[in-house]
């Protein structure tokens, strides 16, 4: 599945979790708002608070993702903190009786619980139904081209940063795929080539020559194309033994 696939899937999976959770919190009316709204500011109050919910959580997932424990609990942290006050705001408006520095203490214990809930259960059921990894990825080219459609998996030759986009080149072609630069050289760390260039990356064997021209240098590829080598990286190609 490609990343822009993948990419699609989870936005359904979120818009569907929002979905749910109003449905069922419209049906429930909890913490009184089943008594305190009719059903349809009820719809409304709860498709707000939980698409705050739900849009929050999305953007701590995707800041957090690769960073160190550390940060997860920064960010979480300032996430209960932020949504909290929000939520209080808006039943300060909406409901008379809610007033005080009590009721704001009372979200923020439920919203941090709500929080450690959901992931005690995510990290539950990822150890239960998703089989671990017996030791590292054998073949990280393989694992790298699972990112391109069938058709255009084959030896790699090339991949160039096209804005948000990859333009990943291989023997049978290419596909653009929704990646960055260097979560892609992360994950070829092992494989037969490196980055040359800030936007580009090739293989080792896939380079017929070096050229150098008016002081800057050039990679000749086997199927013609000209990739540029930047300074930053000269001292890799180098060593690499393709100047």
């Amino acid at each position: 599945m490609s990343s822009t696939r993948r990419e699609r899937k989870g936005q359904l999976v979120w818009l569907g979790a929002w979905v749910l959770a109003t449905v069922l919190s419209t049906i429930a009316g909890p913490f009184g708002t089943h008594d305190a709204l009719a059903p349809g500011p009820r719809l409304i109050y709860w498709a707000g608070v939980i698409a705050l919910s739900v849009f929050g959580s999305a953007l701590v997932l995707h800041a957090a993702k690769g960073a160190p424990v550390w940060k997860h609990i920064a960010l979480w942290g300032g996430f209960v903190v932020a949504l909290s006050a929000l939520i209080h705001a808006l039943n300060s408006w909406i409901f008379t009786e809610w007033r005080g520095a009590g009721q704001l203490l009372y979200l923020s214990v439920i919203i941090a619980v709500t929080v450690l809930v959901l992931h005690g259960g995510v990290a539950l059921a990822r150890y239960v139904f998703i089989p671990q990894a017996e030791g590292p990825v054998r073949d990280p080219e393989a694992a790298f081209l699972r990112h391109l459609p069938l058709d255009r998996r084959g030896p790699l030759i090339r991949i160039e940063a096209q804005d948000h986009y990859l333009n990943v080149v291989t023997q049978k072609g290419s596909a653009l795929v929704l990646l960055r630069l260097q979560d892609a050289v992360a994950a070829l760390q092992a494989a037969d080539g490196l980055q040359v260039h800030r936007s580009h990356w090739v293989a080792t064997n896939a380079v017929a020559q070096h050229r150098r021209v008016q002081g800057r240098d050039f990679l000749l590829l086997k199927s013609g194309e000209e990739i540029p080598v930047s300074r930053s990286f000269r001292p890799a190609v180098i060593e690499a033994g393709l100047i």
